[in-house]
């Protein structure tokens, strides 16, 4: 039986905080190849069409390389691109799902019931794991 009798739904984006963390030191070009594959992966399981997940993590993983040169790397700055990625992914995959027919869902249930779950549950995971997953991917933060 679920927590909140399946009222709210919170998704983690685990995925997403390792190629944040990730892109800080290693070459656009591969993150690019690796986001599209991982892309294909997550269409294959999630929904069986190949495109919607595979457009989305590039387009996210170039997002953080622009970041990157634009903003100073450090803790707040990588909470709040996460936050920024983790909405731009979910309102881009419903977006995309609504536009190809395989979903259909209520803004009444998706931003409070969803959306808003799915952000606290990332923002807590940052919290806890940020400084883990820090140290064991890439070395201390400056």
């Amino acid at each position: 039986m679920a927590i909140t009798n399946n009222a709210y739904v919170a998704n983690a984006h685990l995925a997403l905080l390792v190629l944040l963390i990730i892109t800080r030191v290693i070459n656009e070009r591969f993150m690019l190849g690796t986001a599209l594959v991982i892309g294909i992966l997550y269409d294959l399981y999630y929904i069986g069409v190949i495109g919607i997940y595979a457009v989305i993590f590039p387009v996210l993983v170039l997002l953080f390389y622009l970041f990157q040169k634009v903003i100073q790397q450090n803790v707040l700055t990588l909470f709040f691109t996460l936050v920024i990625s983790v909405t731009i992914f979910e309102l881009a995959s419903l977006l995309l799902q609504s536009v190809f027919g395989l979903t259909s869902i209520s803004s009444d249930f998706f931003v409070p019931r969803y959306l808003g779950p799915t952000l606290l549950f990332n923002i807590i995971m940052f919290v806890i794991l940020i400084f883990p997953l820090e140290k064991i991917l890439i070395g201390p933060i400056e």
